[in-house]
């Protein structure tokens, strides 16, 4: 889609459509996890040590893979698979628990420098570039995590597919580990829109753009929404949205026992802290039924 008219003219209609409320989960201008250039973003926001904008810092990571394992106590060589493994944070310090790995993620960069990292310090960790929604298991892993709250950015009927998959990929009696966001995460973030100019090499592209970010309440839903429109030089658009869905600890309790997993636990993170009411996280630990 573009802005400008045969005539090279600013079609007005267009830019009011792109800054109004999209309906709720509605499909943007494709996916930008496979985009080489935002891809490459991406895997350096995942490395980024200073800031917790692509992953936990390493730190954090490394705490809650040991706890992690420590509840667990499971054989060594149990199989894992860990979905959106981006770049192998988790799954490198889940190998050097004693797990097998096997990582699933979109981004070829992230899954590239997995791969090398994973032949220079010689990790038997198999990496693959792909959708996990188009995973086929059946009953292989014995613990599946999907962590940072992958889970909250699907919609609702892609995320009861992804659990049903999991359940078919999990063992008898196998845990799936995952976090969510409450509504407390959100509690500074109201909805609004803003623009900027980014000269070059911005996040999104590296060609001169403008740049409209919008955020969006579904609050029946319990949904929130990031937009980001870019409008290039020439007139052309592209948007991309990023979902994130909420949940109490009743709902999510709910959400798992419909799916075919029973609840063995729950924090307020995946470090072991005690749950409590005004945390922005809840952490969870379910076994397949």
């Amino acid at each position: 889609m573009t802005l400008i008219s045969p005539k090279g003219l600013i079609d007005f209609s267009l830019l009011e459509k792109i800054t109004k409320k999209p309906k709720l989960f509605a499909k943007d201008d494709g996916n930008f996890w496979q985009d080489p250039y935002v891809s490459e973003h991406l895997l350096n926001a995942h490395l980024d040590d200073e800031s917790d904008q692509g992953s936990r810092k390493y730190q954090d990571i490394l705490q809650s893979v040991l706890w992690l394992s420590e509840y667990l106590k499971l054989p060594e060589d149990s199989k894992l698979l860990d979905l959106g493994c981006g770049p192998g944070l988790y799954s490198e310090n889940f190998y050097g628990q004693g797990f097998a790995v096997t990582g699933i993620d979109f981004s070829q960069s992230s899954i590239d420098y997995a791969k090398e990292q994973a032949e220079e310090f010689n990790y038997r960790i198999k990496y693959i570039c792909k959708d996990y929604m188009e995973m086929d298991y059946k009953e292989e892993f014995d613990v599946i995590t999907l962590i940072y709250g992958d889970l909250c950015v699907l919609s609702h009927d892609d995320r009861s597919l992804l659990l049903q998959k999991v359940k078919k990929a999990l063992k008898p009696r196998g845990y799936l580990i995952f976090d969510v966001f409450t509504k407390h995460y959100f509690e500074n973030e109201e909805p609004d829109q803003s623009w900027y100019i980014s000269k070059e090499d911005g996040f999104w592209s590296e060609e001169e753009h403008l740049l409209l970010q919008s955020h969006y309440k579904y609050k029946k839903d319990k949904v929130r929404l990031d937009k980001y429109t870019l409008i290039l030089k020439n007139g052309e658009i592209r948007t991309h949205n990023i979902w994130k869905h909420y949940f109490s600890l009743e709902r999510a309790i709910s959400m798992i026992k419909e799916s075919g997993f029973s609840v063995k636990d729950y924090w307020s993170n995946l470090q072991g802290e005690p749950f409590e009411e005004n945390s922005p996280w809840i952490g969870f630990v379910a076994q397949k039924t």
